[in-house]
């Protein structure tokens, strides 16, 4: 798992293909659990053979096996924290939303008043709330309004805030040294490419595009590969692939996802078929 992390967070390539790294990601955390499970049950299932041939080595096996099930739960009380904090955040958000803002039901969002262009959205019941400002349906044109709001649906439909829980959570498990800020915002800038591809398929890449630069006029007119901007990196996958992961490379890294996740599996029920030939053998 702290592999997969390490090349989603210092390559270049899932800028270039957003959902396969994402599905990476997780594959990586599933075949993480699921090694840890089949070795966890190798160890204990054998005890008796191991006391009586690996009693030098069987203590390290059993520290190693008891040290990454403490981690796991760790990860698992962080992720439970950081879901409890960020329910009441949205909790209180959401309170916020309906004494200010202005519910649309024909753009299924809330209109907040306010010169800037504002966007985001809040996870809550009945599927959460979209939030625009007045200075996004002043200022921007009607399918700029259409992809923003199919970006924010995107985050809202999909559950991404689950994602970043996840990823927060394993960050706080971790030393600061060795989750750094860079992987927070890189994962962050990759669940954004996940909703922007998206609202491209309902609303084009060049609307989605074109608000990203009204968003953010801070960011490089021209993006450029090498231009260290999250906007100006999202801009240039919207602009420069006519389809999202539709590369041959993208394909690959969707098979390296599924070969990771399964691996473990697959290799305990070679191990258990192994063992099965020999004993009818015998």
């Amino acid at each position: 798992m702290a592999s997969v992390s390490a090349v989603v967070t210092l390559t270049k390539w899932p800028l270039r293909a957003p959902c396969a790294a994402l599905a990476l990601w997780l594959a990586g955390c599933a075949g993480g659990l699921t090694a840890l499970g089949c070795a966890t049950y190798a160890l204990f299932a054998h005890l008796e053979a191991q006391l009586a041939h690996e009693k030098l080595r069987l203590p390290m096996d059993v520290l190693a096996v008891v040290g990454a099930w403490v981690f796991v739960g760790h990860v698992v009380v962080a992720y439970v924290r950081v879901h409890r904090q960020g329910a009441r955040r949205r909790e209180r958000h959401l309170t916020l939303l309906g004494l200010f803002g202005h519910p649309v039901q024909h753009l299924s969002a809330v209109i907040l008043p306010s010169r800037h262009p504002l966007a985001y959205s809040v996870p809550g019941p009945e599927g959460g709330r979209a939030v625009i400002s007045d200075g996004v349906i002043s200022g921007f044109t009607r399918e700029e309004i259409a992809s923003v709001l199919a970006h924010e649906h995107a985050h809202l439909r999909q559950r991404h805030h689950l994602l970043t829980q996840l990823s927060e959570a394993l960050c706080a498990s971790l030393p600061k040294r060795l989750c750094s800020v860079r992987f927070s915002e890189r994962f962050h800038s990759l669940i954004e490419m996940r909703a922007d591809c998206a609202a491209r398929v309902k609303c084009g890449r060049y609307a989605i595009a074109q608000a990203l630069a009204r968003m953010a006029p801070d960011s490089p007119a021209e993006p450029t590969a090498d231009s260290g901007c999250p906007v100006a990196a999202r801009r240039r996958h919207l602009l420069f692939n006519e389809r999202c992961c539709n590369s041959l490379a993208s394909s690959a890294v969707f098979c390296l996802a599924c070969a990771v996740a399964a691996a473990p599996v697959v290799l305990t029920a070679v191990g258990f078929l192994t063992a099965a030939c020999t004993f009818v053998r015998h």
